[in-house]
């Protein structure tokens, strides 16, 4: 034991206490394997970890869920730590769609858009009508993956080719809806452009259709009672309940290799810890350059990850108001405020005078975020850390004075852009004002460019397989955002879980069997 308390050794090493840190951290821990989990921040939650400012309560980073509902595999593995997890909000009002000369809203009941939509275009009811039944049918078909969670790695030969059937049946009734851009896949149900403008931000047919099946099966969610931040702290407190433990502030500098083979890390003040297994729930850029001896990780693999096509970042204003949300006439919703008339790029192209908003008032929905006869706002947008001469840094990401008056101008428009779409002052009622920025995001989590979630699923990564839980170091896995395709606390709490899967394969194979068939539903 070391003088803080940091083991000289331990079973399973975790780098990164963002949610697939905390979520692998726990499942080993509760397998009864001892786990020293390592943060170099001051707290844990990665994109969980929300913030407060004078009474007011703000996640950093999430507006919604999924994986949460009746059959939901988040609420699966979560059940499978603690019954006691935070459950989730379900909300009758979920989406509104505002353009310059639409306004619709998606309520608990898909169908009653559908019925608006039909009122308001009849010449398109049959494509209407065809387009809510494919949401739900597809919704219902996303469902069935939900007992595939399980990497083929952890699978025997036999079971291997019987997977690899299985996933083939379940993609032959999707596959005309995989990967087809957004303007293919609506003309196969409307002709009158003003119908099809309504869905106008989304580059990918499936983010429009996704959304909507998700509702038809009760798993478009909203963030527990207290915002995200409860899965940190119930993760943590289940974590300090068992003999493994989380250091904060704590950088690991590289991670140990003794014959091919993970044997530990050493951190960035030189104290060691052996261990026989590592997890790297972080930036896998860092880990792959960073933390592993020159030479271990084949230039191919690097040069592939340098070349990635990655999920952009974002710029997030968060806002106390001195006034109920309901004042303003915000009921807690996702607000989806766009630009009528421009290219479809440009909704997540980063321009903030063009660039897709979302618009929500958390404390609506949840009165325990904000102090009593107030309320808080929160406006988001897709954005690039290179916009602007990387936000007035010049590459370099140190935060002056041009840095803050420029994403300081960049929030203005955006509230301006807030204030005239929906018709409401925000100016005059806010009393705390917060910015994050692509550089916000990029120190915090320490993905590159500020991602939020790691590879994209385009056809560029998969040829490559970025994606992957094993590395060139034996015992070394990854277990967050770039095990796995797209992004959200779903592959995140799968990564978590494949990856803690893989240790115990070798470690326990008793827990090994219990959490393999918590993940295969059975």
């Amino acid at each position: 034991m070391q003088d803080d308390g940091l083991p000289s050794e331990c079973d399973v090493i975790v780098i990164g206490a963002g949610i697939a840190g905390l979520t692998a951290t726990a499942l080993l821990a509760r397998s009864g394997l001892r786990v020293v989990l390592l943060e170099k921040q001051s707290r844990p939650g990665g994109y969980f970890m929300g913030f407060k400012r004078k009474g007011f309560v703000f996640d950093s980073s999430i507006q919604w869920l999924n994986g949460f509902n009746a059959d939901g595999f988040v609420g699966r593995i979560f059940e499978y730590i603690g019954s006691d997890y935070p459950k989730c909000i379900m909300s009758e009002r979920i989406r509104r769609y505002k353009g310059e000369s639409f306004d619709y809203l998606l309520t608990s009941d898909p169908y009653e858009l559908r019925d608006r939509l039909i009122n308001d275009f009849p010449g398109e009811t049959d494509g209407i009508k065809r387009f809510f039944e494919d949401c739900r049918k597809i919704g219902i078909h996303f469902g069935k993956l939900n007992g595939c969670l399980r990497t083929h790695q952890t699978m025997p030969e036999i079971e291997k080719m019987i997977f690899g059937i299985k996933m083939l049946g379940w993609a032959v009734p999707v596959w005309k809806y995989l990967r087809i851009s957004a303007e293919k896949g609506l003309d196969r149900y409307f002709t009158d452009n003003k119908i099809r403008k309504i869905f106008c931000s989304e580059e990918k047919f499936m983010s429009i259709v996704m959304p909507i099946g998700w509702v038809f099966v009760n798993d478009l969610l909203f963030p527990p009672e207290g915002g995200s931040e409860g899965f940190v702290k119930w993760l943590c407190g289940k974590i300090h309940n068992s003999p493994s433990q989380i250091f904060l502030n704590h950088s690991v500098k590289e991670v140990l290799v003794k014959n091919k083979t993970a044997a530990g890390v050493s951190l960035s003040d030189g104290r060691v810890i052996n261990s026989r297994y590592v997890i790297a729930a972080c930036d896998v850029e860092n880990l792959y350059e960073k933390m592993l001896p020159e030479g271990t990780v084949p230039d191919k693999l690097i040069r592939r990850l340098r070349e990635a096509e990655l999920y952009c970042s974002s710029v997030t204003v968060f806002i106390g108001l001195d006034c109920s949300a309901s004042d303003l006439g915000l009921h807690g919703e996702l607000i989806y405020l766009t630009v009528d008339d421009i290219p479809r790029k440009d909704h997540t192209g980063g321009d903030p005078y063009k660039s897709s908003l979302v618009v929500q008032a958390p404390s609506a929905r949840d009165k325990s975020l904000a102090p009593e006869g107030k309320s808080t706002l929160i406006i988001h947008c897709s954005a690039r850390i290179d916009y602007g001469d990387f936000w007035k840094t010049d590459k370099n990401r140190e935060r002056g004075k041009a840095y803050r008056e420029f994403k300081q101008q960049y929030a203005d428009i955006l509230i301006e852009r807030a204030e005239k779409g929906l018709g409401i002052n925000i100016k005059k009622h806010i009393e705390v004002l917060e910015i994050a920025t692509p550089v916000t995001y990029w120190r915090y989590t320490g993905n590159r460019n500020g991602s939020t979630m790691g590879a994209s699923p385009t056809d560029k990564n998969i040829k490559n397989r970025l994606a992957h839980y094993k590395t060139p170091v034996k015992n070394l896995f990854l277990g967050g955002h770039w095990a796995e395709y797209g992004g959200g606390m779903p592959m995140a709490v799968k990564a978590a879980s494949n990856a803690s899967l893989m240790v115990l394969e070798k470690a326990n194979k008793e827990k090994f069997k219990k959490l393999r068939d918590i993940m295969d539903f059975k």
